[in-house]
């Protein structure tokens, strides 16, 4: 094949040939069809005829009529919900088909494999490119996805391309997915990864995730294996033992590797509880590599490991926010399936109440999950259980009265997994552990940074098994930027902090210790207390949350330092007008605390109901007051602003403020707001980070408002001279004028490109400072901006060429005080009402050549004409693919300025003078457009006809002959009706050209006309 600069063969044909290297088979899509005996309809996905095989090679025993049975069950899942039925498919998978039938005259049950995960040579692994699907609810229409991975004939990923030369980039391959998994669900149902990629930047996901929950893949062998560059402008460069690859070859060679593909499916698929739903979440390369270490560890650490030392696993580092829990359970998943391990119990272990609840709860839908309710109940436990998973808190390793701790077990295939294993509590109760487990394997989790000087921990549970930093998880958008501001620094309590270990002492404490410990600090509490002070900073809270949600939308937390504290300042927000909807969230016991605190104390069903709620940015509660609940294990992505008034240091702080780091939708950061003076604490507990990470971890607002001031100069200065900034008490007609003016000035493709790139900047930080007095400033500019911003994306190319840039805009949380109308119509500067015209009308291509605003009008018109030269072109890319290209070439002319605007928009004239020509020539043939069609396609066949005349009838014949058999639903599934079009067309062009034309040559024009034929009335 000749090189190409497409997206079949840059992209399509690049990732086919990755594919074979791995050892995939490859059959292009034109092949798997049901005329071929590849599956049973183009509706049905399940290549039938492998999968049938498949079975019978992996399950020896299984017969022609008991494998049909494992068909029909796998095709067809008993549920009406998408995602139900993907789940029910996924258990297929991953478990097997249970079978009942009768064998010699008794009942058998036995278990059919549907997928080898142990024997890979056993699967057949299979790429197909262009493998065309039949609307599930629509006869007649279809869709070709780009590549779709099959294993044992089951459609299992599915990829959308885009070329590197394409205007559209792996976000537009996105969302080709979800436009086809409207029209196909019946191919995604069976997919556990979607692939979408632009050849540069590639990202995969499950088909329940939305953008932002699809991930890049950094890794072949391991996640530290692939080195990753950063350039100049930003973008990203892989180089793996020395070698440059794309990002789509490091997500083929890595991920779409046979062991590690099957592994993933196996152990990588999470079906998470969602309300009355379920999520699909899969898992990111550093969740699938970090426990593939950790169980190579723990084989070798239970098996090998002779003294305590050698059964220390490691730790495990994941930063706040990148889903460390579902990365626990991961582990949980696989080791209990490693038969090395025969059976292992796994011993969660925290330290706080809520994280053990927490953690339980994630865990919960497996039946061979237990929870530790004292230490009594937990010994019993451990001495009693054979295999499975244990949750319990440190604290039921303290020491029984004066007793020592005795020793529950001696096995070795007991695992030890603590959460947040950097706290000083574990190595304080490390010895209880070792005595009550002796012959145990130690292993830790943790979201924080291991400090250098901490090495008890490493001592305790081993080195590091896997490290992703906040910066790695900043570059991959797993979490998002955190910005700090301080506020009412008059009322800062810094000074006043009565004990700088204050947080540390109170840290490992179960909530109703915790408070009582807060009594001794009375002091402080009392000064927070002043009402004074309370109610200013209620005030300040309403007014700040209040203007920040009319920018961006979402939810605010309080945290403060007492329960006490939390309802006196729950009620002075509750006085204000139009404080948001706001809730107290502590625990406590209606018996023993104050009557006041009763509101607040709910039982666990209230309790999961209005923190469902809150997580839910449709519902209120808007805000909720904390003291320590919801700090830590809890994430709320809709969460982006805190508002602090607690000392707090060290860990818990980050822990803390990580709670507004979460992905949701295009939230551009999380907002810290402090009330009482953390700016130092803040530093210290950042010191464990590089300089240069810190930076990337969290930014002080007043950096933001520079950048926001800089980026605004750019952009108003690209208008100077143009009074816009009174645009809101302009007639409608003026302002039209006003924003083509605007247009206008953006006279070029690389001022329009500078436009957007530096007013997209301008919205995102503008956005993440509201309400700063700055913001306020410039509020209507900005909407002006936006306008002009939606012109381009409307009527220039610019606008698609730049989607990589517009793609990560605050699209979906944009203020309503940002939004603005439609951009401004072309026909309102040309005519009172939007004329019924088409663009290949005389009087408005005159009207358009004479329009004052030139750059406005070469845009218009390019815009106009590609949508009609597109249009046409599906029903006769004979006659206006030319015109297509024409346009492009004069697109590429004017965008290096080799013409300038006068002479493109005569040029453009032409070519809409062009279309109209070649309608006109149909009809002075006599011709309709469908007859037109086929006389153009067979003008190509040169030297077939002796005349036009006969290509005429030739076209007029075959149009006439389809009417009744194309109007007939579902026709070219049908296949005596296919057959009869087939003869039809053949019967034609032999009558009409005798014995002039060889029998072969007719064959050939036959089957051309028949696949036009299917384009356009089929699909």
């Amino acid at each position: 094949m000749n090189a190409q600069l497409t997206e079949g063969y840059l992209v399509e044909q690049s990732a086919i040939n990755w594919f074979k290297e791995i050892g995939y088979s490859y059959v292009h899509g034109s092949e798997l069809t049901p005329d071929n005996q590849e599956r049973e309809s183009y509706r049905q996905c399940v290549l039938k005829k492998r999968f049938i095989q498949a079975l019978k090679d992996i399950n020896p025993w299984l017969t022609d009529r008991l494998a049909e049975e494992v068909y029909k069950k796998v095709i067809e899942p008993d549920h009406p919900d998408f995602i139900m039925k993907g789940k029910i498919f996924y258990e297929l998978l991953t478990g097997g088909v249970r079978l009942t039938f009768k064998n010699g005259g008794r009942e058998e049950t036995r278990l059919v494999k549907v997928v080898d995960f142990e024997n890979i040579d056993k699967n057949q692994f299979l790429v197909a490119n262009q493998f065309k699907v039949e609307y599930q609810y629509e006869k007649g229409q279809y869709r070709k996805p780009d590549l779709v991975v099959f294993i044992n004939g089951l459609p299992i990923a599915v990829f959308e391309l885009k070329g590197f030369n394409a205007e559209e980039t792996a976000k537009d391959a996105f969302l080709d997915h979800k436009v086809k998994m409207e029209n196909i669900p019946q191919l995604y149902m069976y997919s556990q990864v979607l692939v979408a990629s632009d050849g540069y930047e590639t990202k995969y996901g499950s088909p329940t995730s939305n953008w932002e929950r699809f991930f890049v893949w950094e890794g072949i062998l391991s996640d530290d294996d692939v080195q990753v560059e950063e350039t100049e402008d930003g973008n990203y460069r892989y180089f793996h033992r020395g070698k440059e690859l794309t990002s789509l070859e490091v997500l083929i060679k890595g991920l779409f590797r046979k062991e590690h593909l099957l592994e993933f499916i196996n152990h990588f698929v999470l079906y998470e509880r969602s309300g009355e739903s379920y999520q699909k979440k899969v898992a990111t390369f550093y969740q699938f590599y970090a426990v593939k270490k950790a169980i190579e560890r723990t084989i070798n650490c239970v098996l090998e490991g002779k003294t305590p030392g050698d059964r220390r696993i490691g730790v495990v580092w994941h930063t706040q926010g990148s889903g460390k829990s579902i990365t626990m359970l991961f582990y949980a998943r696989r080791a209990l399936k490693v038969k090395e391990l025969e059976n292992p119990l796994l011993l969660f272990i925290t330290d706080r109440k809520n994280l053990d609840e927490q953690l339980y709860a994630l865990f919960s839908h497996m039946p061979i999950v237990k929870h530790a309710e004292s230490i009594k109940n937990l010994q019993e436990i451990v001495r009693t259980t054979s295999g499975g998973i244990v949750f319990a808190t440190i604290q039921k390793f303290g020491r029984l009265k004066a007793d020592e701790y005795p020793m529950l077990t001696d096995r070795k295939n007991l695992i030890v997994i603590a959460d947040e294993a950097h706290r000083s509590q574990y190595r304080e109760l490390a010895q209880n552990l070792r005595r009550a487990v002796p012959n145990a394997s130690f292993m830790g989790f943790t979201a924080t940074p291991i400090e250098l000087r901490d090495r008890d921990t490493y001592l305790v549970f081993g080195g590091p098994i896997s490290v992703y930093s906040m910066d790695k998880a900043l570059r991959h958008r797993v979490i998002v930027p955190i910005y700090y501001e301080a506020r009412l620094a008059e009322l800062h309590l810094t000074n006043e902090f009565i004990d700088e270990e204050f947080e540390e002492i109170s840290e490992s404490l179960e909530p109703d210790m915790k408070e009582s410990l807060k009594r001794k600090y009375a002091r402080l509490e009392k000064l927070i207390l002043n009402p004074s002070r309370i109610e200013k900073i209620a005030t300040d809270i309403v007014e700040h949350f209040n203007k920040r949600v009319q920018e961006l939308e979402g939810k605010g937390m309080v945290v403060v330092i007492s329960r006490r504290v939390a309802v006196e300042l729950y009620k002075s927000i509750k006085k204000l007008p139009n404080a948001p909807s706001v809730e107290v969230i502590m625990s406590g016991n209606k018996q023993k605390d104050p009557e006041e605190f009763h509101p607040h104390i709910r039982n666990k069903h209230q309790m999961d109901e209005v923190l469902n709620n809150f997580k839910d940015p449709e519902k209120d509660p808007k805000m909720v007051i904390v003291v320590d609940m919801l700090l830590t294990g809890f994430d709320v992505p809709c969460l982006h602003t805190m508002y602090i008034d607690k000392p707090m240091k060290d860990h818990s702080l980050l822990q803390a403020i990580a709670r507004v780091n979460r992905v949701f939708k295009d939230k551009p950061g999380g907002l810290i707001v402090d009330y009482i003076g953390i700016a130092d604490d803040l530093r210290k507990s950042l010191s464990i980070y590089t300089t240069e990470a810190i930076q990337r971890v969290l930014t002080d607002i007043n950096q933001v408002i520079t950048v926001l001031k800089e980026k605004h100069d750019v952009v108003s200065s690209m208008f100077y001279g143009l009074n816009y900034k009174e645009w809101k008490s302009l007639k409608p007609e003026e302002l039209s004028q006003l924003t083509v003016s605007a247009y206008n000035m953006l006279n070029s493709q690389e001022r329009k490109e500078k436009f957007i790139k530096n007013y997209l900047v301008l919205k995102r930080v503008y956005a993440l400072a509201s309400p700063h007095p700055e913001t306020v400033r410039i509020r209507d500019e900005v909407r002006f901006f936006e306008m002009i911003k939606k012109m381009i994306v409307k009527y220039s190319n610019v606008g698609r060429k730049i989607s990589r840039d517009l793609e990560y805009e605050i699209s979906q949380l944009i203020s309503k005080s940002i939004a603005v109308k439609e951009p401004v119509d072309v026909f309102s500067l040309i005519e009172k009402e939007k004329p019924d015209i088409s663009i290949l009308n005389e009087s408005f291509l005159a009207q358009i050549r004479d329009m004052p605003y030139r750059n406005y009008a070469v845009d218009v018109l390019i815009k106009l004409l590609n949508d009609e030269i597109r249009l046409r072109a599906k029903k006769n890319p004979f006659r206006y693919k030319p015109l297509s290209q024409m346009l492009k070439e004069l697109i590429d002319r004017y965008n290096v300025k080799l013409i300038d605007t006068v002479e493109v928009i005569d040029q453009l004239i032409e070519i809409a003078k062009e279309i109209r020509k070649k309608l006109d020539e149909g009809k002075s043939l006599d011709l309709t457009e469908e007859e037109l069609a086929f006389y153009d396609m067979l003008l190509k066949e040169e030297n077939m006809f002796k005349n036009q005349e006969i290509v005429k009838r030739v076209a007029k014949e075959v149009v006439k002959s389809l009417g009744g058999y194309v109007k007939i639903v579902d026709w070219n599934k049908k296949e005596p009706l296919k057959a009869k079009i087939k003869v039809e067309i053949k019967t034609i062009l032999m009558s009409l050209l005798g014995d002039s034309v060889d029998y072969s040559i007719i064959e050939n024009v036959a089957f051309k006309l028949y696949e036009h034929i299917e384009t356009l009335y089929a699909a």
